[in-house]
């Protein structure tokens, strides 16, 4: 059996917490789609749940080198690329958090994604 739930991402390096908890190793699957727009200063550039490609955020963004503007996920203390698709064991006991892979000290974007997060029980 699985659970399905489908959350808002908002295009922020603040995290948000999608009410669902996972146990380590249980299979995770989270599908993200949508375009969304990071700060990238002087200039606008839309992308989807992968982020802007070829263009790794610095030590200073939420998940140093993936993506600029990716979909990342916290559980725990463990942050993790999510991108357009993420089908693995979950990496730590607790609830999953989404974010942008931004700089937190940034604060103009615009558009969301969708996640749509599945859960399956334990084998």
């Amino acid at each position: 059996m699985a659970l399905t739930v489908i959350r808002t991402a908002r295009p922020s390096p603040v995290w948000q917490e999608s009410y669902v908890r996972v146990k380590k190793g249980q299979r995770l699957v989270i599908d993200g789609e949508g375009a969304w727009s990071p700060d990238l200063q002087n200039r606008t550039g839309w992308c989807g749940a992968d982020g802007v490609p070829k263009t790794p955020g610095s030590n200073d963004y939420l998940l140093p080198g993936a993506n600029i503007g990716a979909l990342i996920a916290k559980i725990g203390n463990t942050v993790f690329a999510v991108g357009s698709r993420y089908d693995n064991p979950a990496p730590a006991d607790g609830v999953i958090f989404l974010a942008m892979n931004e700089n937190p000290q940034n604060n103009n974007q615009a558009g969301s994604l969708l996640a749509q997060i599945i859960i399956f029980d334990d084998e």
